[in-house]
């Protein structure tokens, strides 16, 4: 059995992948990092699933790739998924000067597409079925590092029942932890924003799916008109930088 110090550990680790938000890429220490469950939160038009996009692509750069191709899996239950927007943005990214300078072999813009793989769930069951389905998909394709969800409001708010939703969005986060831990995966779930009653009749801008959701995932990304914030909370969340438009 080896012995390899802390300090040989720290740089081992994979490189964070970049969102292309330059302010939250800096206070991330250079994006999400592997092995993280993180949260998009903000409303319709914000943003969420143009960043989910763009994660897709970045993970294939040469710097996040450890000497293999990453793929990425994206669950998508609102049909917000453009194939087309996809294609733009890896023929984009693929010219960018930043991008063609680094070392390693850059994939093609046609490469990129085929290495993000599609799931469409029309509902809350098949989005649960998805999820479980990735253990077949990992082994078929073992350099899947990235699984996205978007939205995962949408396929929990499709129940009617509360008790119901709980129980499903804790199976969720069940599954998401065995295949994270297993394979050391990033997720990226999107959220929705919604008003709550508080006290005094105030209404806030909270994220929905409750308390124990929130508790669980590791970071919350709030896309907001006045800019880029992080914080699990509402009203404890971080102001990070402004958002370009």
């Amino acid at each position: 059995m080896e012995l390899k110090s802390a300090k040989c550990l720290k740089y081992a680790k994979s490189a964070n992948i970049a969102t292309d938000i330059s302010g939250l890429d800096q206070f991330l220490n250079g994006g999400l990092q592997q092995g993280k469950v993180y949260e998009l939160v903000g409303r319709a038009g914000s943003g969420k699933t143009q960043l989910c996009l763009r994660l897709c692509l970045n993970i294939q750069l040469p710097q996040y790739q450890n000497g293999s191709e990453a793929k990425a899996i994206y669950f998508d239950t609102r049909k917000d998924f453009d194939p087309i927007r996809l294609k733009e943005l890896a023929e984009e990214l693929v010219t960018r000067p930043s991008v063609r300078q680094t070392s390693g072999l850059l994939p093609t813009a046609t490469e990129m597409l085929r290495n993000v793989f599609y799931v469409n769930c029309h509902t809350a069951a098949h989005l649960v079925a998805g999820l479980l389905n990735c253990y077949k998909y990992l082994a078929r394709e073992p350099n899947i590092k990235l699984i996205i969800v978007d939205s995962i409001s949408f396929a929990i708010r499709s129940l009617d029942n509360i008790l119901a939703r709980t129980e499903l969005l804790m199976e969720l986060h069940t599954v998401m932890r065995k295949l994270q831990m297993k394979h050391n995966l990033t997720f990226v779930l999107t959220n929705n924003l919604a008003f709550r009653r508080k006290r005094r009749r105030r209404f806030e801008l909270e994220a929905v799916l409750g308390q124990k959701h929130a508790q669980i995932i590791n970071k919350r990304i709030w896309l907001m008109k006045n800019g880029c914030f992080l914080g699990k909370w509402s009203k404890t969340k971080r102001f990070i930088c402004k958002l370009s438009t």
